[in-house]
């Protein structure tokens, strides 16, 4: 805590040092999300409280600029008494420096940028869900806000051929393995074992096997050529680096009573080559993109169950390459209803040749009286696990939502997230998780 107050006041009274004249411009918001399950007991699946605040300062040919989320996030989580002593349990709270680093334009040359600090490395140009976009780890925390990423640690460089065209090449020092859903969301990412009819996991534990913090193992790094032809944006990359959710490569099973067992794993982050294409454009007044990535695993993953009667070995991750791409569009019709709608192969969990699932996201919404009501009726999609066996292997989900945007700065919507579905892939499990929101905002 010492570290990140020193931080702050460091990028508060930084700026005036490096140029007096130049302001310090202060932007935000705070938020508050919370919503409540409806069916069982009606508990409240999820309760935040942000302030989101950027910081940027610029004094020519450098820029500094950070964005730092202070939050109350979740109920208490008091056991005993003595937790009543502990501010941090009563009311449960985290500073996240999501960025914070200095840009200089024009280094050692007019056409190169340096950029270094914690950044988003912003690759791709499909909507929200980019597989080229590997080299900022997932921010898993809220699984349904998707394109969510956590800020990396980079050092990048950006050389500008011309006013549209630039070569990227980014280093990565430090792993960061993913943020994995909180609260009730927590188990959508628990290792599955085949237990018998009648047997449940008593206790769960595992050991992760972290890359160590050297060069060799914990770097990652990656290029992009971006242009602009014929009207649209189109990009090359390469990223070697890691999977950022960790992969089970041994299980055990220890019998502790006739309807139980213990389960302890370990997981490992592989690694793997990524190459990447995507593209951006519009064919007369539809939007249109297509991004693609060919993951090339540097290894065979196989993962080893260790239960009676005997172990097996199950192949997690083939050493053969396989390919997530989404490919989308958007359009807003005269009257202003706004349709937008994706394909996407392969979700950012899912790894593998054959692993890969199907999913369909649909948007439509429409403003009335001067945009101050935004009402999105038609919101959601579908996923399908099994082509072969659609009947108990897909899901529905349904978002719809009415926001007021009358009074400026500030947005209040009223929404819902509706889940049916059989199977056991990732919005199957959610099944039982249907939620009411309210969402407030204001901005400054």
């Amino acid at each position: 805590m010492k570290f990140t107050t020193l931080f702050i006041v460091a990028f508060l009274i930084a700026p005036g040092v490096v140029a007096q004249e130049s302001p310090l411009i202060w932007r935000g918001s705070i938020e508050s999300d919370q919503r409540l399950r409806l069916e069982g007991e009606q508990d409240w699946l999820w309760n935040e409280n942000r302030l989101d605040l950027q910081l940027e300062k610029r004094a020519m040919p450098v820029r500094i600029f950070s964005n730092v989320w202070l939050r109350h996030l979740g109920p208490s989580i008091t056991e005993t008494s003595s937790d009543l002593f502990l501010k941090d349990k009563v009311h449960p709270w985290n500073l996240d420096i999501r960025e914070a680093y200095v840009e200089v334009y024009g280094f050692l040359s007019d056409d190169l940028d340096l950029k270094v600090g914690r950044q988003h490395i912003n690759w791709g140009t499909a909507d929200r869900f980019n597989p080229t976009s590997t080299l900022n780890s997932p921010d898993l925390e809220d699984i349904l806000d998707f394109g969510r990423r956590m800020g990396s640690d980079a050092i990048s460089l950006q050389w500008h051929f011309s006013h549209t065209t630039s070569l990227q090449g980014i280093f990565v020092p430090l792993f960061r393995p993913a943020n994995l859903p909180l609260g009730a969301f927590s188990d959508l990412f628990a290792i599955q074992a085949d237990l018998p009819e009648g047997i449940s996991i008593h206790k769960y534990s595992d050991n992760l096997l972290t890359p160590q913090n050297t060069l060799r193992d914990a770097s990652s790094f990656g290029f992009r050529l971006r242009s602009f032809l014929w009207n649209t944006d189109v990009s090359l990359s390469y990223v070697y680096g890691r999977h950022a959710i960790p992969v089970p490569t041994q299980v055990e099973l220890t019998s502790v009573s006739q309807s139980q067992v213990d389960m302890h794993a370990k997981l490992l982050f592989p690694r793997h080559h990524v190459i990447g294409a995507d593209l951006a454009g519009s064919i007369g007044r539809v939007g249109v993109w297509a991004e693609a990535a060919v993951f090339i695993p540097e290894e065979e993953v196989t993962m080893l169950l260790i239960a009676p009667p005997m172990p097996e070995q199950t192949t997690m991750i083939e050493k053969e390459p396989y390919v997530r791409f989404v490919v989308g569009g958007d359009y807003t019709f005269r009257r202003g209803t706004y349709l937008n709608m994706q394909y996407v192969r392969g979700f950012l969990h899912e790894s593998g040749k054959g692993n890969l699932n199907d999913y369909l996201f649909l948007q439509a919404e429409r403003s009335f009286r001067n945009n101050t009501i935004v009402l999105q009726p038609l919101a959601g999609g579908v996923s399908i696990a099994d082509r072969d066996n659609l009947e108990d292997n897909y899901a529905l989900f349904y978002t719809p939502e009415i926001s007021y945007k009358g009074i400026d700065n500030l947005e209040i919507a009223l929404g819902g997230f509706f889940f049916t579905g059989k199977g056991d892939h990732l919005f199957a499990s959610l099944n039982d998780r249907s939620m009411l929101r309210l969402f407030v905002k204001a901005s400054f």
